[in-house]
């Protein structure tokens, strides 16, 4: 009986050793890759200095074309949004691009509307994509500051780096094969960090009537992002996206804001409700760049 037990004592002991290895060795090829936003900012961006950085969700990565900016503003930048993600993913995402030594003037920040009046934050759906900086004090703060499960185990990774990789197993491992075959290799974004939905079935039809929401910038992290900003003489831009059915409206903000939510009134600029087509894209990027030009 007792070699039975020290045999399954000495199996689970080996299962531990060996799942610790492969998670770490999954967050090193992650980390040493390209194919996420944050080890793409360390490893594939040469420049330490811009002009402008956009941050923000899905609506930041598929509205804003850093090409079409940079045809004129007299300046270059470039998107580090990343999708499923929200105002508190857009902060660490900062923190990430200071701690790696690059600057900016500008940070022109796209959120969703509902996000900037958020007053209950969670752990966003793809900010596992941060685990790979684990073993920084920003992440591992940030993580610490959810009471979810998985934000947990996420926290615990620093030491125990097989609970993320476990539990993310598919966002994490796989791509962190992908990262050690194709250590260039992007999920989703071009050179520049930009991407667009693919084109579907156009509906052409002329936007009349979208209902009218209220912003009024209450999320703690919107906060956070202008102090951060503040700190290190960058100016904080808050953009606001085109959508199909609602038009943002406030009376007074303390933030620079540029409402798009009203410009495009057609739905063949639109992908869906609140994300913009390759069509849509470009024509609010001529039209950001242009109210850009004011802060330079």
């Amino acid at each position: 009986m007792k070699k039975f037990v020290k045999h399954i004592i000495g199996m689970l002991f080996g299962f531990v050793v060996v799942s610790q290895l492969v998670a770490f060795t999954s967050l090193l090829c992650l980390k040493n890759g390209s194919f996420y936003k944050p080890s793409f900012l360390e490893n594939s961006v040469a420049e330490t200095d811009f002009d402008y950085i956009v941050l923000g969700s899905s609506t930041g990565l598929t509205t804003i074309n850093t090409n079409v900016l940079d045809s004129v503003l007299p300046g270059k930048g470039i998107n580090l949004s990343i999708d499923d993600t929200a105002l508190s993913s857009q902060y660490v995402m900062l923190q990430h691009f200071l701690a790696l030594g690059k600057k900016t003037k500008i940070c022109v920040l796209s959120a969703s509307v509902s996000d900037y009046d958020r007053l209950h934050n969670k752990l966003s759906s793809n900010d596992y994509r941060f685990l790979p900086y684990v073993f920084t004090n920003y992440v591992s703060a940030y993580y610490n500051e959810f009471p979810e499960q998985h934000a947990q185990l996420l926290a615990l990774s620093k030491w125990v780096p097989m609970f993320g990789i476990g539990y993310y197993n598919t966002e994490l491992f796989y791509p962190a094969i992908i990262s050690l075959l194709k250590p260039n290799k992007h999920n989703r974004f071009d050179n520049a960090g930009n991407y667009t939905y693919p084109v579907r079935a156009i509906r052409d039809m002329h936007i009349i009537n979208r209902k009218q929401v209220p912003v009024r910038f209450r999320n703690k992290y919107l906060a956070r992002i202008q102090k951060l900003c503040d700190a290190n003489d960058i100016k904080l831009i808050c953009y606001l996206p085109p959508l199909q059915k609602e038009q943002a409206t406030f009376v007074k903000s303390d933030y620079h804001v540029i409402n798009h939510t009203g410009l495009l009134n057609n739905t063949k600029y639109f992908y869906d409700d609140i994300h913009v087509n390759i069509y849509g894209r470009q024509l609010a990027s001529e039209k950001l760049a242009v109210e850009l030009l004011s802060f330079f």
